[in-house]
């Protein structure tokens, strides 16, 4: 099916539907503004999927919808996406359960946004969040079959939020993507779904030999916590002052959230939010890293990025590979990853990479410090993740994959 599909758009054998000058007509639901990865993935799905396909995305207005436009992308912004989050990282509790009035207050918009898009007449809808479930209803109802991307891990407390959930998506997805088998097992296994893994363009990889004095350290996050930020920079103080390694560390990204208005100050006083740049700059400040750790801001393109490191960490908190690892792995750079529940689909452990401990920045410092002693290891390491991503993250092939499954859909009728 993936082959005929690419022989139909790369070599001209059009369908009827093409022949007729319709096109398949997917509109993308985004939930967030900035440029992260589930936008990089977003992006990268929607430049790989054949010429048949008319993308439109609705996100919230931001950098991200900006970067949209530039790729000439059918752009529709909205002043939030309402969500429902059960995830492992952001799962309601306590005073989080406030956050629904934010949701509440997107609602309206969002309805009236559909609303205005059901003249389009959509053939599939593309959900890129499980978080998304207002999109995922609306949309069933009132646009398209829909997709339901799953892209990080879920809450796995089996309580009746976790059932309500459930019925949801059996009610409303007609397909489930999720991206590897770490998020697949998060998810009840009565669900049918189907492991897609993100992808990278192989042609806009391009590898320069960068002369750098020092071994180079990387983290690709913007300031969040769970990120694993503070415990990137803790390592690097244990490297510099403590073990006193000649490394350099860079910091890829940047504040989460540059605005100061009063919804955000509100959210800091009753610790939705943190002010994640401030706390960054003091840690530094006192532990007096200099010209061996520096703040690099966001970064676009991934030349810019693995051209400039030789080794990638990823310290996060939510049990998981993210898609900086991969990225990584195309530069034949080995990750040190922050993970307890490991399949071979992301990293396989002292082959590709090292997991560690999350939260642990001794752990993060010695397996720095054992890749930096041990360059044969190293290289090997560097070598076999550049295997597992190129067979398992391909943008194109992925991207296909992702056609089929529209194009399943549009067979079984509205």
């Amino acid at each position: 099916m993936l082959l005929e599909a690419y022989i139909k758009i790369e070599f001209g054998h059009i369908d009827e539907k093409i022949t007729k000058g319709v096109f398949l007509k997917v509109p993308f639901m985004q939930h967030v503004s900035v440029l992260g990865g589930s936008s990089r993935s977003l992006l990268e799905l929607i430049n790989n999927l054949p010429k048949d396909v008319e993308p439109t995305v609705l996100c919230p207005k931001g950098k991200y919808s900006d970067l949209l436009r530039s790729h000439g992308i059918k752009t529709h912004t909205i002043i939030g996406m309402p969500q429902f989050n059960n995830t492992m990282v952001a799962h309601y509790k306590g005073l989080r359960w406030l956050i629904l009035l934010r949701e509440i207050f997107y609602l309206p918009f969002f309805f009236l946004k559909i609303l205005s898009l059901r003249k389009e007449k959509f053939d599939i809808v593309h959900i890129n969040e499980i978080t998304l479930i207002y999109s995922l209803i609306l949309s069933k109802l009132l646009l398209s079959k829909t997709v339901m991307h799953v892209r990080v891990m879920m809450c796995t407390k089996k309580n009746l939020r976790y059932k309500f959930l459930l019925n949801i998506f059996k009610k409303y997805a007609d397909q489930i993507i999720v991206i590897d088998e770490s998020v697949k097992s998060s998810l009840d296994d009565s669900l049918s779904v189907n492991i897609i893994h993100n992808g990278m363009s192989i042609d806009n990889v391009n590898i320069k030999k960068v002369h750098r004095d020092k071994f180079t350290v990387g983290i690709v996050a913007n300031f969040q916590r769970y990120k694993g930020i503070l415990e990137f920079i803790d390592a690097a103080n244990i490297c510099i002052n403590e073990k006193k390694l000649d490394i350099n560390f860079n910091i890829y990204g940047g504040e989460y959230n540059h605005t100061k208005s009063m919804k955000e100050r509100i959210f800091q006083i009753i610790g939705f939010r943190e002010d994640m740049d401030t706390i960054v700059k003091d840690k530094l400040k006192k532990y007096a890293l200099g010209d061996y750790l520096t703040l690099k801001g966001y970064i676009h393109q991934s030349d810019d990025i693995y051209n400039n490191i030789d080794l990638l960490t990823f310290p996060s908190h939510l049990n998981a590979v993210g898609r900086p690892v991969f990225e990584a792995s195309f530069y034949s750079i080995p990750s040190i990853i922050a993970i307890k529940d490991k399949f071979d689909d992301t990293i396989i452990n002292n082959v590709t990479g090292i997991c560690i401990k999350e939260k642990d920045p001794v752990a993060l410092a010695n397996a720095i410090e054992k890749l930096y002693l041990d360059r044969s290891l190293f290289s090997s390491m560097g070598s076999e993740s550049y295997k597992l991503a190129n067979t398992l993250y391909n943008s194109r092939k992925n991207s296909l994959e992702v056609y089929d499954i529209y194009n399943k859909l549009l067979k079984q009728g509205k």
